[in-house]
């Protein structure tokens, strides 16, 4: 969406505020949580904490490993978020920089929910530093959000294509052949609005601000990075779910992993806590509760509370790098005797 904002001024500062919609939408995830405090009622009549905790003590060493390591990797693309929002936006930032801002806003909005409020006011701080107009903050906040819905639509799309099995809970109340509709009309809506990215390219203003959407070949590689972000993150759980009898293929749990973060994210919960494990839980009605629900908290351990303390370390560091930075451009402060001799 390349801009030319208006200078900014300081009314015309978008620090990221709450507005009706943030209170819509949090109110929207007050019913969410309610629903999932609702399901998770039900689901501990059917499983103990300490089968869950046996259940973590027998995973297997590697496939914590291997999680950690998909894990890894899943916050190594989150940065291709950033990468691909500011420069459409006409910025050239370094790669240090741009790993910061993603990993600390990503861990903390991943953590605390309300992105706009908690990773966009990370952003916004080490943006800001960087010559990024305040304006452009919230397009690239918008960006890197569309990157992933790009991404979950995708997958989702091709796993209720190739992989039907998602509605097998609720197999008697949905017609037949439901998935693989519903996943042609998501892969299509991917097709057509990369379609008329590549052909339409005009200018839209909003206010002051003019920005055009990604074309054709950046759509594309938001779709490669959502896409490739969500396999990873996705494929992380499914590598702690492996010993868990009745779990489904691959390419279905990636499917149910992308409604599970998409409902988590509708609540508004911390991190999606309790309505991201009632989906993983719901949509794989076969499988050991106790041991999807140990690969969850494993996890959430991994994913989120880990990296929530990095990036709070990160952000820690940064702000006192800046503070030091101001101090030493502050000029000196005039000392008594010298005040004294200018009269």
């Amino acid at each position: 969406m390349q801009s030319s904002p208006p200078p900014v001024t300081p009314d015309s500062d978008a620090r990221p505020r709450a507005n009706w919609k943030s209170w819509a939408g949090a109110g929207l995830g007050l019913v969410v949580l309610a629903l999932a405090a609702w399901g998770l009622k039900k689901i501990s009549g059917q499983v103990t904490l300490e089968d869950v905790m046996a259940e973590i003590n027998a995973t297997p060493a590697h496939l914590i490993v291997f999680a950690s390591l998909s894990t890894f990797l899943s916050y190594v693309v989150l940065v291709g978020y950033d990468w691909f929002a500011t420069r459409h936006l006409g910025y050239r930032i370094g790669w240090p920089t741009l790993a910061a801002a993603s990993f600390s806003s990503f861990t903390m909005s991943h953590t605390l929910g309300i992105t706009i409020l908690t990773g966009g006011t990370v952003r916004y701080r080490i943006y800001t530093r960087e010559g990024v107009k305040p304006a452009d903050i919230a397009m690239i906040i918008l960006l890197c959000g569309w990157t992933f819905w790009l991404g979950i639509i995708f997958v989702a799309g091709i796993g209720l294509i190739v992989s039907p099995t998602l509605a097998e809970p609720i197999r008697e109340w949905v017609p037949p052949e439901l998935e693989e509709w519903t996943g042609a009309l998501l892969l299509g809506g991917v097709v057509a609005y990369t379609v008329l990215a590549s052909t339409w390219r005009r200018e839209f203003k909003l206010l002051r601000y003019r920005f055009t959407i990604p074309n054709g070949r950046e759509t594309l590689q938001q779709i490669a990075i959502g896409t490739i972000d969500l396999a990873f993150a996705g494929g992380a759980l499914y590598l702690l779910l492996l010993p868990v009898a009745g779990i489904p293929d691959l390419l279905t749990f990636l499917v149910i992993y992308a409604v599970a973060m998409v409902t988590g994210a509708l609540a508004h919960a911390p991190g999606g806590l309790g309505v991201f494990e009632l989906v993983i839980v719901g949509l794989m009605p076969d499988a050991d509760k106790a041991g999807v629900l140990a690969a969850v908290a494993l996890f959430r351990l991994m994913y989120t509370f880990i990296p929530f303390v990095l990036g709070a370390g990160v952000i820690a560091f940064l702000e006192a790098k800046a503070l030091r930075a101001a101090r030493a451009a502050a000029p000196p402060a005039a000392s008594p005797a010298s005040s004294a001799s200018n009269h």
